[in-house]
């Protein structure tokens, strides 16, 4: 049944755009073999607790030959062309308005079909008498074959970084017209690509301004790619070339520079050449040495150490403790400590908040919870389920899936569920402790520039108490690599003058997770990858910015916004004017969730009960000013309301 649904959902759509098309198809260029190719993640110790204060490429020497991967599906010319009597009767379409043709391909490159599924429609639109291909690859412009390198254990390709901010900036007229330099953010990190099976992807990717990233080259092998020199040597000299030259698009010319490169643990290091995270000196940021405690290496936090420098480590000074060998971005002068982010989405969501929960469920016994308690806190985020805005990409579920959550559910746990669902339950130590995480990682998420650096000092000062106290709420063997980097977090914050929001993996991860489903089949993944992502750019479905659009919806979960007098709306009705009716929280109704270690309020975390959120003022407000988008959760026969930290919540 799910076939045939589709089949005719496929077929209707494509009728619809067939119906939609200029309708002359007399008109449409008839096209000759010759011009299309034919392939293709206790004690009471809160007296201590911080207060906040308010005021193509070429691999010379390295012994790589390239080849060329055909077809990852061929087959002969006459059965995929279409039949065209008057070939030298070739006609040029200027018209801008997309043809069914164009139409076709964008939408079966979006919904990413198979070329079985595309041919089978256009065998149906053929009958019809519409003169289209007679294959998916003539339709989508296939390349006929992908040319690639033996590299590294491996197969490469290398696509280029101005391949990739050029055909950026052609759908970005604003950025163009107002800014000269290109700041790259570099994300460099391995995919497997089958249950079964080593495979794995090591794709460089970069984005740049707000735009989504792209991907500059791609390695398939059973392992990373070694040696990393080898690996990094087109990247290299192209970004060196770039550094010396600029860009120049639209007689305009563009300085290029790295920014940051935003990695894992594992990729950092690989890539700077150093000890890995279970190493006794593998801290990234200062000269601490580790401890070997039940099985495991964790760092004492009350001893104060040298930090890392840039020059040091240019200087391999570091070696043999820390560096192994010289890293090739020395090469290129690039500071190595502080332009390598400690990335929260691991550091934080995967790293510190996954091994809480772990903790709290089968950890130590000084921690860990009962089943009845568990179940309690599991019931609560089921409770929970439905009521995030439209944003989220996935609402709370029980720990029981708790293995099987992903890092977006351990950031809405540390930022929005967590002090909900753990109150009550876990005892006041663990409580508070938990919340200084919170309110520390809200701080570095905040994208009200003042307001940030202002509280920035506390939450460096809550994080430190967070680490220097987790032994006593979880045991010796909590403080490792993860929650120690957790001191060096706010670093990054003050050096790049930014929120954590633009220094994340998440972005990164899901162009990861896009590359991987462009592979169908196991022969040549690398061809295939590659035949996909340029099908996708000719078809313009690839798109360049990130989504900025706020859900806004009289339904609770979408109605809640937060203003800029630090008030609270609760949209009710839209007006034919496009202005919206709302229901604005009074201040004297809101109260604080919590007291420990701040006032919750002052950061725009409050309680209203059910008779109070009745009681508001009624006002007719633009939609630029639902300045920030809110989150209302049901709690103790009120609702807690809070901002929305992550992604594009204000704007």
């Amino acid at each position: 049944m799910a076939y045939y649904k589709t089949w005719r959902r496929c077929r209707a759509e494509v009728l619809t755009l067939a119906a939609n098309s200029s309708g002359d198809e007399d008109n449409q260029p008839i096209f000759t073999a010759s011009q299309y190719p034919s392939g293709d993640e206790h004690e009471d110790f809160n007296d201590a607790l911080p207060q906040p204060v308010q005021a193509n490429s070429s691999d010379n020497g390295s012994g790589d030959s390239s080849t060329t991967l055909e077809s990852d599906l061929d087959s002969d010319l006459e059965d995929y062309m279409y039949d065209s009597s008057g070939e030298s009767d070739i006609e040029i379409d200027t018209n801008d308005t997309p043809t069914l043709d164009d139409k076709l391909r964008k939408w079966a490159t979006e919904n990413n079909l198979t070329r079985a599924c595309v041919n089978g429609l256009l065998v149906i639109l053929r009958h019809e008498g519409l003169r289209l291909p007679k294959d998916a690859r003539t339709l989508l412009k296939t390349p006929r074959n992908v040319v690639v390198a033996e590299k590294c254990g491996g197969e490469y390709a290398y696509y280029g970084v101005e391949r990739y901010i050029t055909k950026t900036l052609v759908k970005q007229e604003n950025f163009v017209e107002e800014r000269n330099l290109i700041s790259l953010k570099i994300n460099i990190d391995g995919i497997p690509l089958y249950k079964s099976s080593k495979d794995q992807f090591w794709p460089i990717l970069a984005s740049f301004g707000n735009f989504h990233p792209g991907v500059v080259a791609l390695f398939r092998g059973k392992t990373k790619p070694e040696p990393v020199e080898h690996f990094l040597q087109d990247f290299i000299h192209e970004y060196s070339t770039l550094v010396d030259e600029g860009i120049t698009y639209d007689d305009k010319k563009f300085a290029v520079h790295v920014e940051a490169f935003i990695c894992d643990a594992p990729a950092r290091s690989f890539l700077k050449c150093t000890k890995g995270h279970s190493g006794y000196h593998a801290c990234e940021r200062c000269t601490v040495k580790g401890a070997h405690v039940g099985g495991r290496i964790t760092y004492d936090t009350v001893e104060e150490t040298a930090s890392r420098t840039n020059d040091q480590f240019l200087e391999m000074a570091y070696s043999p403790d820390h560096q192994l060998q010289r890293s090739p971005l020395i090469e290129i002068g690039f500071p190595c400590v502080t332009s390598f982010v400690l990335d929260y989405m691991h550091l934080v969501c995967l790293g510190v908040v996954r091994r809480i929960l772990i903790y709290l469920k089968k950890g130590p016994r000084k921690c860990k919870l009962s089943q009845q308690l568990l179940n309690r806190i599991s019931e609560k985020l089921s409770f929970l389920n439905g009521q995030l805005p439209s944003e989220f990409a996935r609402q709370p579920r029980s720990l029981d899936d708790l293995e099987r959550w992903k890092a977006t559910e351990f950031r809405q746990f540390v930022l929005y569920t967590g002090p909900l669902v753990l109150n009550g339950i876990v005892d006041d130590n663990l409580y508070v402790h938990f919340l200084t995480l919170t309110v520390a990682i809200s701080i570095c998420l905040d994208t009200h520039h003042d307001k940030r650096n202002e509280y920035l000092p506390y939450a460096r000062q809550l994080l430190n108490y967070f680490v220097e106290n987790c032994q006593h709420i979880y045991g010796p063997t909590f403080n490792v690599y993860n929650v120690h980097s957790l001191t060096h977090l706010c670093e990054d914050v003050d050096h790049f003058q930014c929120s954590l929001n633009e220094l994340s993996a998440f972005p990164f991860e899901s162009k990861l997770n896009i590359v991987k489903k462009l592979v169908r089949n196991a022969h040549n993944p690398i061809a295939q990858a590659t035949k996909r992502m340029m099908e996708s750019e000719e078809a313009g479905a690839d798109k360049a910015v990130h989504r900025n659009h706020l859900h806004i919806s009289v339904k609770r979960k979408d109605s809640c916004f937060l203003l800029r007098t630090e008030q609270f709306a609760f949209v009710k009705e839209k007006r034919n004017d496009g202005h919206w009716v709302c229901d604005i929280t009074r201040k004297r109704h809101l109260q604080n969730l919590f007291t420990r270690p701040c006032q919750s309020m002052l950061f725009n975390i409050a309680f209203i009960t059910n008779d109070n959120i009745g009681n508001c003022r009624r006002q007719i407000l633009h939609e630029d000013e639902l300045y920030h988008k809110g989150i209302c959760l049901e709690y103790n026969n009120g609702f807690v309301l809070m901002p929305m930290l992550h992604g594009q919540g204000r704007r």
